[in-house]
């Protein structure tokens, strides 16, 4: 009986490992600038057919191609650093939703608010999209209205609450939503 939980727990870290491997390798590497490679034209390429990027898909990445990912970062709401990575590559090859998702949950503070109305990150459903749909509005929220609480929803709430002298602590709180409801009845 000892024996086969030895094995058992042995096989779970084991499967443990090789996903935790598998889940790195799909995710994008960051493009160093100066690069040249067929990353570099892939990207180029990309930016070019959405419209962000107006030269030669050479394959070097340089100041054009910098300026074309920071428009890209910028028109997709994400932190505009230049430097294209995973969360923009993400964006770029399989689209916002795809960044929306919680892939980087361990950033954020996982306990959950005492108000059961309060909406955070993780959360699905109607709320969600409802919220997603105000924020858009304000002009801080530029992802799919998709009802999921990820990445992009909770930079976008922390970005209203900011602008608003709100607690910035990525939560849609009572106060940040009535806020947010008198906001966009104006508009």
């Amino acid at each position: 009986m000892r024996m086969s939980f030895v094995r058992f727990v042995a096989f779970l870290m084991a499967l443990i490992l090789c996903l935790s491997v598998v889940a790195t390798a799909l995710a994008y590497n960051t493009i160093p600038y100066g690069e040249e490679s067929q990353d570099v034209r892939d990207m180029q390429s990309k930016l070019k057919s959405k419209g962000y990027y107006k030269g030669k898909v050479d394959g070097k990445f340089g100041p054009e191609t910098r300026r074309a990912v920071r428009k890209f970062q910028e028109a997709i709401g994400i932190t505009v650093d230049g430097k294209p990575g995973d969360r923009t590559l993400t964006a770029l090859y399989e689209g916002t939703s795809a960044i929306n998702g919680t892939r980087d949950r361990e950033r954020i503070d996982t306990s959950k608010p005492n108000n059961p109305n309060t909406l955070y990150y993780g959360c699905e459903g109607s709320k969600v999209k409802s919220l997603q749909q105000m924020l858009k509005k304000v002009g801080c929220y530029k992802g799919a209205i998709d009802g999921v609480y990820g990445d992009l929803t909770y930079e976008a709430v922390k970005k209203y609450q900011y602008q608003k002298g709100l607690h910035a602590d990525g939560m849609a709180g009572s106060k940040t939503l009535s806020s947010l409801r008198k906001n966009t009845q104006k508009k």
